[in-house]
C-alpha cells in the first residue's frame, strides 16, 4: 500500500465522480448519462491554509475543518455538471418518483440519507441512551459503571455504523469512487504519469484516509465525553467542541507521522485502526471510475504546472 503523504493534494469522492485539488488547480469531474466524463476546473489559492498545514497541533485541527468543507464544496460544485442517474428502483420506486415527478436515483438518495440519519440516530444516540437510563440502573450498578458500558455501546454502534452505512445504496457510489482516488494517487507516488492502465494496477486502498481520521476523532470524542461531566447545556457544548479540537489537534501528529512513515511491521500495526476503518469506507471501484478519477487527476495536475 503506497504512502500518498503529498500534502497540496486533496481529494474527495461527490455525485458520480471526484474532486481533486493539485496545488492551485481543482479538477471537479462527474460520469454524466452520455457515459461521457464531463470535467470544472478551478483556481484557487489558499495560503492561510498551506501555512495552518505546517503548524504541528494546528494542523490536525485544519484536517478535520477542511475535509469535510472539501466534500460539502465537492457536491455542490459537481452537482452542476449534471452527473449520470445510476438507480433505476424498483418498480414501487419508480412509480412513487413519477407520482412526484423525481427520478428514482433522487428518490432512493433520499431514502438513504433517511436510513443514515436513523442508523445514527437509533444505534449512536437513542439505543445507548436508553441503555443508561433503563437498563443498567435495574442491576444496582454505579454512576461510573453506567457511564463506562453507555460509553462502550456508543463506539461499538459507530462502529456498526462505519460497517453499514457505506453499503446503502448510492452511499456505497461514494466509497467506490474514494477508491478510484486511491487508485489514482498510488499509480502517481509509484510512477509519477498515471494512465489508465496504471491506476488499476494499484491499490484501492490508502493508508493516508481522511475519513478515517475523523471517524477516529469522533470516537475518541464519545470516550472523553463520557470522562467529562458538566452541569449546564451551554458549559457542555463549549467543552465538548473544545474536546473535539483538542483530540484533533493532537491525534493527527503521530498519524501524520506513521502515514508519512516507511511500512514496516510496526508502523502498519500502529497504523492498524486506521487501516482498518479506511477498508470499512472504501470498496474496489469499476474501471469506469477509475478513469474519471485520471481524469481529473491529469486535469489538475496539468493545470497546477501552468499556474503563473
Amino acid at each position: 500500500m503506497p504512502n500518498n503523504d503529498n500534502l497540496s493534494v486533496h481529494t474527495t469522492p461527490v455525485a458520480e465522480g471526484v474532486r481533486i485539488q493539485v496545488g492551485s488547480a481543482t479538477a471537479f469531474a462527474v460520469r454524466q448519462d452520455s457515459k461521457d466524463v464531463a470535467l470544472r476546473l478551478r483556481r484557487e489559492y489558499h495560503p492561510a491554509r498551506d501555512a495552518m498545514e505546517r503548524i504541528p497541533f494546528l494542523r490536525g485541527i485544519v484536517r478535520l475543518f477542511t475535509s469535510v468543507a472539501d466534500f460539502l464544496d465537492g457536491v455542490s460544485e459537481s452537482a452542476q455538471l449534471m452527473p449520470q442517474q445510476i438507480v433505476k428502483g424498483t418498480r414501487f420506486e419508480r412509480r412513487f418518483a413519477t407520482l412526484f415527478r423525481i427520478h428514482p436515483t433522487s428518490l432512493v438518495a433520499s431514502i438513504s440519507i433517511l436510513a443514515v440519519l436513523l442508523l445514527i440516530g437509533g444505534l449512536v444516540i437513542a439505543g445507548p441512551w436508553a441503555l443508561a437510563k433503563f437498563v443498567l440502573p435495574r442491576y444496582e450498578l454505579s454512576r461510573n459503571a453506567i457511564n463506562a458500558a453507555g460509553c462502550a455501546a456508543r463506539v461499538l454502534a459507530m462502529l456498526l455504523c462505519a460497517l453499514l452505512v457505506p453499503r446503502l445504496r448510492v452511499v456505497d457510489r461514494f466509497t467506490m469512487y474514494r477508491g478510484a482516488i486511491n487508485r489514482v494517487l498510488n499509480a502517481a507516488a509509484d510512477e509519477g504519469r498515471v494512465t489508465q492502465q496504471s491506476a488499476e494496477k494499484a491499490s484501492f486502498l490508502s493508508r493516508r484516509s481522511d475519513a478515517a481520521f475523523i471517524l477516529t476523532v469522533l470516537i475518541l470524542s464519545v470516550i472523553a465525553f463520557a470522562l467529562i461531566r458538566t452541569f449546564t447545556l451551554p458549559v457542555q457544548l463549549l467543552v465538548r467542541v473544545l474536546t473535539v479540537l483538542a483530540i484533533a489537534a493532537v491525534l493527527n501528529e503521530p498519524i501524520r507521522a506513521l502515514e508519512r512513515a516507511k511500512a514496516t511491521p510496526l508502523v502498519n500495526a500502529l497504523l492498524g485502526p486506521q487501516l482498518l476503518l479506511e477498508r470499512c469506507l472504501t470498496r474496489r471501484p469499476h474501471p469506469q471510475m477509475v478513469e474519471v478519477a485520471v481524469y481529473a487527476w491529469n486535469a489538475a495536475r496539468e493545470n497546477d504546472r501552468e499556474r503563473d
